[in-house]
């Protein structure tokens, strides 16, 4: 089956005010299309085509697909060829088996070692951003669901654990690239952000882990069909 190359008509060059972001700019939009499915599974990702229409050079670009790549949204062959991750059902079922014992071990971890004052904040923005966002932006609301996600998971100062920090940012977003409705189950997952945040700083790891557990099978179910 013949892959789509991309098609770049939504894509508007990327102006760079400050070069550090420029990166990071690169990589909010392309994430941005994937998410939006303008950019649809296994579309290939031209470098020179990519580079002429967001008016970047190709080392920021091919930074910004690096990133991406560790993210989980890009494939890159070994010759260096990049294209739009696609998973089929059972991919991404298999993928959120795997989440269901990362969060949940990582919740209780973070419920055992006890929530550092720094982390509990930045968490607590997040969860109350995912409440705002619900309704409004599926794109910042997946963001901030994979940065709360991923957070908990390096918090936990788990070297091993912390090696699944990719997988947690991938399958935080990626998986629900399709969804459609997502209103009232992103307003339901916020809230089950907050249990999972509430039980962690009231350092009760048993319930830590069965909500962040049981957060991931409610993902899993609805966003895979099975709702």
């Amino acid at each position: 089956m013949r892959r789509a190359v991309a098609a770049l008509a939504d894509v508007t060059p990327v102006a760079p005010p400050r070069v550090p972001r420029m990166k990071e700019n690169i990589v909010d939009q392309l994430r941005r299309l994937i998410l939006e499915g303008k950019l649809a599974p296994g579309t290939i990702l031209r470098q020179e085509h990519l580079a002429r229409q967001l008016e970047v050079s190709r080392t920021p670009l091919r930074e910004a697909l690096l990133a991406l790549e560790s993210e989980g949204f890009v494939v890159i062959a070994p010759s260096g060829a990049a294209s739009v991750v696609a998973l089929d059902a059972r991919d991404a079922r298999e993928i959120m088996d795997v989440r269901e014992m990362v969060d949940g071990l990582a919740a209780r971890r973070l419920a055992e070692r006890g929530l550092p004052t720094e982390i509990d904040r930045e968490l607590t923005t997040l969860a109350k951003e995912m409440r705002t966002l619900a309704a409004r932006d599926k794109h910042r609301y997946l963001v901030a669901n994979a940065d709360f996600h991923a957070k908990i998971v390096e918090a936990t100062a788990h070297g091993r654990l912390r090696q699944f920090v990719p997988l947690v940012r991938m399958s935080s977003e990626v998986v629900y690239m399709r969804m459609q409705n997502q209103g009232p189950r992103l307003t339901r997952s916020a809230n089950e952000h907050a249990a999972i945040l509430a039980a962690i700083r009231s350092g009760d790891a048993e319930a830590a882990e069965r909500l962040a557990r049981g957060h991931v099978r409610n993902a899993a179910d609805h966003w895979l069909g099975e709702d």
